[in-house]
């Protein structure tokens, strides 16, 4: 079991969204969630990330579990970074270990005898390489490009692009984390068909 409710209830004044649900999804699990507008489709992902708690029951995850929520707040982001870097974000010990691989290769440089120096280098050499991260940059492009972007769009900044197309970077980046639950709330609405199939395709 990843996550799930154990006889849940959540209401939102008089009205109830949930009603002593008991659920669970297991590795493996592709659910949709189906519903019309106002339902309280959104609000059910909210109690199962923990933004909303319900008034009875629990909602249940272990510990180990990494959970992937995209959504609409997540528009309020914003930076001055090339949507490639964004996407790269994902990888955050990688990225840590590249910086440090820099660093130390320097230090060596001017210190080619430190034993202590070279053990933590190639440390992090070996971690690089168990975390596959030579090969971050083209998962990066691969996602990218599946969701439509161009090879000229990589390079641009990400604050040139719509909402639509920075939700399309923002799933990126959590495609690319690989969390162990994604949760999207409505993510065809900024994808064409092109990149729905690629989609489908990735979660199948």
């Amino acid at each position: 079991m990843l996550i799930g409710f154990q006889n849940v209830t959540f209401e939102f004044g008089a009205r109830v969204i949930v009603e002593d649900a008991t659920w669970h999804i297991q590795p493996g699990d592709r659910i949709g969630l189906i519903g019309y507008n106002g339902t309280g489709k959104s609000t059910l992902l909210k109690v199962l990330v923990g933004e909303y708690t319900p008034s009875k029951g629990t909602v249940e995850k272990s510990r180990e579990t990494t959970i992937g929520y995209l959504h609409q707040d997540l528009l309020s982001f914003d930076t001055n970074d090339n949507i490639t870097e964004v996407a790269l974000s994902a990888f955050e010990r990688v990225r840590e270990l590249e910086k440090e691989i820099e660093k130390l290769g320097h230090e060596l440089e001017q210190d080619s005898e430190n034993e202590a120096l070279l053990i933590r280098y190639t440390d992090a050499l070996h971690e690089l390489d168990v975390l596959d991260g030579y090969n971050i940059h083209h998962k990066a492009e691969e996602v990218l490009h599946g969701l439509g972007f161009s090879n000229e769009d990589l390079v641009r900044p990400y604050k040139e692009f719509s909402g639509g197309w920075r939700m399309r970077v923002l799933l990126a980046k959590m495609i690319l984390q690989q969390p162990d639950v994604l949760l999207m709330d409505e993510p065809t609405n900024h994808l064409d068909l092109p990149s729905i199939e690629w989609l489908e395709k990735y979660l199948l």
